[in-house]
């Protein structure tokens, strides 16, 4: 018996039912859009956090925060309609500074107790050279939930529920690939919802760089187009020297 058949990885579309974190509100699209389309036509049920309001996102001199805010709410709702996600929920985090693990795992074990989902997505924070906070804090934070949600006596008054793993996405080191072919088109699409992000010519890089990406990733598994995703049980995120390599 090998690593693997003793303490097996569990294939990303095996849930019915996920929870997807992302620190800002494009990111999930960005990097898990293909799979995310995928899960809601296949009926699962998707339920994304957006963690902070983004109101540092814009280089824009004339913008305001609150301006910004507000923008970034309204095309986070629709991008997330046309992704077919279920329900969207916000947390009141401000751009720039979600914290690392404390208060922001306390919130998110919350939504996962309230949801009780069979999986959960976040971006890995063991991702060499991001320097962006907020996507570490989120990454870090959603592993650390993993390891509380089901302890009784973390936030007792909120039943423990266990989950069945995490995928992370914006990954250096997958070991799963999600074919997203038949996805790319209306991921895209998606993505340019986000106009307060982009111009037209850094629109057009966007989807250049996801559909090189895409191509790259894909064409190393046999597949056309592809997303790449670290999956990990909870029990591979604690004491686990082999976790890098799996």
């Amino acid at each position: 018996m090998n690593w693997n058949e003793f303490l097996p990885v569990p294939h990303i579309d095996s849930a019915q039912k996920y929870v997807v974190f992302q620190p800002h509100s494009d990111d999930a699209v960005w990097f898990a859009g293909g799979l995310l389309l995928k899960l809601a036509k296949a009926g699962k049920e998707v339920t994304l956090i957006t963690m902070t309001d983004g109101c540092l996102g814009s280089t824009d001199v004339s913008m305001t925060r609150e301006r910004l805010v507000a923008i970034r709410r309204d095309e986070d709702q629709r991008a997330g309609e046309a992704m077919g996600v279920a329900k969207h929920l916000y947390l009141p985090f401000h751009d720039g500074q979600l914290p690392h693990c404390g208060e922001t795992t306390a919130a998110m074990v919350r939504i996962i107790r309230q949801e009780q989902p069979d999986a959960v997505l976040a971006p890995d924070p063991w991702l060499t050279y991001e320097a962006h906070q907020d996507h570490l804090n989120c990454g870090w934070s959603a592993a650390d939930s993993l390891i509380y949600c089901d302890l009784p006596l973390y936030l007792p008054e909120l039943p423990p529920h266990d989950v069945r793993f995490i995928a992370f996405y914006l990954t250096s080191r997958p070991n799963q690939f999600v074919d997203i072919t038949a996805e790319t088109e209306a991921k895209l699409a998606a993505l340019s919802l986000y106009r307060s992000q982009f111009t037209p010519e850094t629109l057009q890089m966007a989807i250049e760089y996801l559909t090189l990406k895409s191509t790259d990733v894909g064409a190393s598994h046999g597949m056309k187009m592809a997303e790449a995703f670290k999956v990990l049980t909870p029990l591979h995120l604690h004491t686990s020297v082999d976790s890098e390599f799996i």
